[in-house]
């Protein structure tokens, strides 16, 4: 895990667009998976450059039809990829169902994808929460998705996200992108050499292969 501080959000943004582009370039004859968070790391899609051997997701998922709250539809809308794992609604589909889909569509992609590398965006939020996965919440196993309800966590309870596990032993290389003033004290749990993912799961970032950090808290 690698920090790189910048003296603002502007700064901080275009350093992990640029290192994201250049990523997604190098391993541009390699088939790779490009899987967006939401929230504030939605920023950094702006002018993403989307090879044909790139198929592209969300790492997580808000279990809405309102395509302003739906982080795959924010995300196609901004880019419209070519290749994709769409985690829209499908009519009827419950969020059990929309959960397995997901999960059996990481699973063939990998299958028929041993060598391809898996890119993804990451982002903290003020409570340490990544990938929707908010504190306290505890996945068993070694399952790449999981659903759940935040209830009062957060403001869009209702999840599907990729788990502890998926981060920790798919995920080639993360751009975490983390700003803001009230991000501090859960950013600092995240860098404390003592701490817990149920306290904080951002910390899940130390466990990864490699993720490099992109903020303005100095």
């Amino acid at each position: 895990m690698e920090v790189k501080r910048y003296s603002t959000k502007q700064k901080a943004r275009e350093a992990a667009a640029q290192k994201l582009n250049q990523l997604l370039d190098a391993y541009s004859r390699v088939p790779t998976l490009f899987l967006s968070s939401g929230g504030s790391s939605l920023e950094l899609l702006d002018g993403l450059e989307i090879g044909k051997n790139v198929t592209v997701s969300v790492l997580d998922e808000r279990y809405s039809t309102d395509p302003t709250v739906n982080n795959f539809a924010q995300l196609f809308e901004r880019i419209r990829p070519k290749a994709f794992i769409d985690a829209r609604i499908g009519q009827n589909e419950t969020i059990q169902q929309l959960a397995e889909r997901f999960k059996r569509e990481l699973r063939e992609w990998k299958a028929k994808n041993p060598n391809g590398k898996i890119i993804i965006t990451q982002g903290m939020g003020p409570d340490g929460h990544t990938a929707g996965i908010m504190p306290g919440v505890a996945f068993d196993g070694d399952r790449w998705v999981a659903e759940y309800d935040a209830k009062e966590k957060n403001e869009f309870p209702l999840r599907v996200t990729t788990t502890f596990s998926f981060l920790r032993d798919q995920v080639d290389y993360s751009i975490a992108y983390i700003t803001g003033e009230k991000k501090r004290d859960a950013f600092e749990q995240l860098l404390a050499d003592q701490g817990t993912l149920a306290a904080t799961p951002a910390r899940i970032m130390r466990e990864m292969k490699n993720v490099k950090i992109f903020t303005d808290i100095v």
